[in-house]
């Protein structure tokens, strides 16, 4: 499975105008190239009989909408998303003082961020009684109610977080996705959680995290925050 960070899709409004700028000074810029470089009878035929721009304003225009899209690109890359995920083994998330793996969703940019989708994934491993299933994307309560089904129950032997669409993810924050106790950690074979984000330019990102990769399957004690 692609566990990296995507660009989605960018903001179409932004794009499609900063585009359209860009077009339509190419071509301002191009028929004031050429209509300087022609003289005599043919400055009479259209559409060379048009002035709309003169050279130097032609040139400008080009160059603001150049600028624009360079402009545009450099503040996406500031505000964009840096998706990461730590985990380690903890106290007090599971009951009766149990140990859990338990996963945290960072968000290192400096942009805060508004939650679009979120889907969760669960494979079980192979037991005597039952093959090894995965759920496929699903919404969180499909997974509950799969893992009831393998004998696991919600806030005891594990936990998905929930996280419903138009949440906020701070900037510099971290936000808990899971935890399992050990005898979720028996079941489960791996978790995942897909996250699709906006940022404050419009555009779309999304990641897909790994709650249990490189997990403790025996919790022996808890460590220390690794964030």
């Amino acid at each position: 499975m692609d566990l990296r960070q995507r660009v989605l899709r960018r903001s179409p409004l932004v794009v499609w105008t900063l585009n359209g700028l860009l077009g339509v000074s190419s071509l301002l810029f191009l028929h004031a190239m050429v209509r300087q470089n022609l003289s005599g009878a043919a400055l009479t035929h259209w559409p060379w009989s048009w002035q709309l721009l003169d050279a130097q304003s032609a040139t400008a225009a080009l160059m603001a909408a150049t600028g624009a899209i360079v402009a545009r690109a450099q503040f996406a890359r500031t505000v964009q998303p840096l998706l990461g995920v730590s985990a380690w083994t903890a106290a007090g998330q599971a009951p009766g003082g149990v140990l859990s793996w338990t996963c945290y969703l960072r968000n290192e940019g400096h942009g805060s961020l508004v939650v679009r989708s979120i889907d969760y994934r669960v494979d079980f491993t192979a037991t005597a009684d039952s093959p090894a299933t995965s759920t496929g994307w699903t919404t969180r309560d499909a997974v509950v109610e799969a893992a009831a089904e393998r004998g696991l129950r919600s806030g005891t032997d594990y936990r998905l977080t929930s996280m419903r669409p138009n949440g906020v993810l701070g900037s510099e924050s971290r936000f808990m996705l899971a935890w399992f106790a050990e005898t979720g950690l028996a079941v489960i074979a791996d978790a995942y959680v897909r996250i699709t984000v906006q940022d404050r330019l419009g555009d779309l990102h999304g990641r897909a995290i790994s709650c249990l990769i490189d997990a403790d399957r025996e919790l022996s004690h808890p460590m220390t925050d690794l964030t």
